[in-house]
């Protein structure tokens, strides 16, 4: 008879690793990323510029908007080279967004509902624009709740 260990289950990534990659599409990972003390040890160095470029080309998330929740300008986000490392302040509030983003991508389906979805009042929010709550950190906890009542058909 053979032993099952945990070790041996095929449970895919962990979820902060997922977050963490999750605009990285494509792109080599400097750093590997297999745990949660990993994605610490990735934001401390900081997020490559070209996360930026890649939410803005491949979301409707616009420049103002992605300004707003990284708390900079855009004139200021626009000053970055191509190639270089976004210090840990702005990786931290990057990361909190693809963590909200592929959650609900998760949860509503597909990139254009959840967009749809982050960009409307809702009701359960007070009337708020959950896109518009992701500049703080109550914000982020509020959305994502919501998110979780979505999921468990508490909320629709």
């Amino acid at each position: 008879m053979k032993t099952l260990h945990i070790n041996d289950l095929d449970i895919g990534q962990d979820e902060s690793c997922r977050a963490y990659s999750y605009f990285l599409t494509g792109q080599a990972l400097k750093q590997s990323c297999e745990s949660r003390l990993d994605v610490i040890e990735c934001l401390r160095v900081g997020y490559p510029y070209y996360v930026i470029v890649f939410i803005l080309e491949s979301t409707t998330i616009s420049r103002k908007d992605l300004s707003n929740i990284l708390h900079i300008s855009t004139r200021q986000l626009s000053r970055y080279d191509k190639d270089d490392l976004l210090p840990a302040e702005l990786s931290g509030p990057i990361y909190e967004f693809s963590r909200i983003y592929a959650r609900g991508v998760d949860i509503l389906g597909d990139r254009a509902t959840f967009e749809g979805w982050l960009n409307r009042p809702q009701l359960a929010l007070g009337g708020q624009v959950p896109l518009h709550l992701l500049d703080t950190t109550e914000g982020i906890r509020l959305v994502n709740d919501l998110l979780s009542q979505i999921e468990f058909g508490f909320y629709s």
